[in-house]
């Protein structure tokens, strides 16, 4: 599997993390804890603050990245990979309504922070727990978009925006190259 990871063309030796390399200061980055402050409460724990090691999928991460931030993780994996969007909607006073996202790997499977899921049984999963049709749709940047409700000018890398420091989006992109290389893993073993 080809990952196109960030790089630095134009500064050779350079690190693809360097804000984060800079904090580590030598440690490895999953002993480095990035707060984080979103600018919207996370939808299970209502969490305003979060602490966050790279590449260490703890209730924080989990928190973060699939109860309210999930698309910044996406948007990661997509930018990294190409791979598309998987969105997850439910059936809601009569129209789809999405409530999370991921990417679909080659193999069909819908890959988020809680790793890579049979997209038939997550779905059977969802709708257990909704309680109401659900489904993991393949969908394009311009689907994500649309489900987000954003506006019809808004570029594929919006959401490098939302994040106010550069560290920040080396962690997201440090995630997300952590699932992208085990999934990798799991794959040739």
């Amino acid at each position: 599997m080809i990952l196109n990871l960030p790089t630095t063309p134009d500064r050779p030796g350079r690190s693809t993390y360097p804000h984060l390399e800079e904090v580590a200061a030598g440690r490895p980055f999953d002993q480095v804890g990035v707060d984080f402050c979103p600018s919207q409460p996370t939808k299970q724990r209502g969490l305003t603050h979060l602490v966050l090691y790279p590449g260490v999928i703890n209730d924080d991460a989990d928190e973060f990245f699939a109860w309210g931030y999930c698309w910044l993780l996406a948007a990661a994996m997509n930018e990294a990979t190409g791979w598309p969007y998987g969105l997850v909607e439910r059936w809601r006073e009569g129209a789809w309504e999405w409530t999370h996202v991921g990417v679909i790997i080659p193999a069909g499977c819908f890959l988020d922070i809680r790793g890579c899921h049979d997209r038939d049984d997550l779905t059977a999963k969802l709708v257990t727990a909704y309680g109401t049709p659900t489904r993991i749709r393949t969908g394009t940047f311009a689907d994500l978009r649309q489900a987000m409700q954003m506006p019809e000018d808004t570029t594929p890398d919006w959401w490098l925006g939302t994040l106010r420091e550069p560290i920040l989006t080396d962690v997201v992109r440090y995630f997300a190259a952590h699932l992208l290389t085990q999934h990798a893993r799991r794959e040739t073993a």
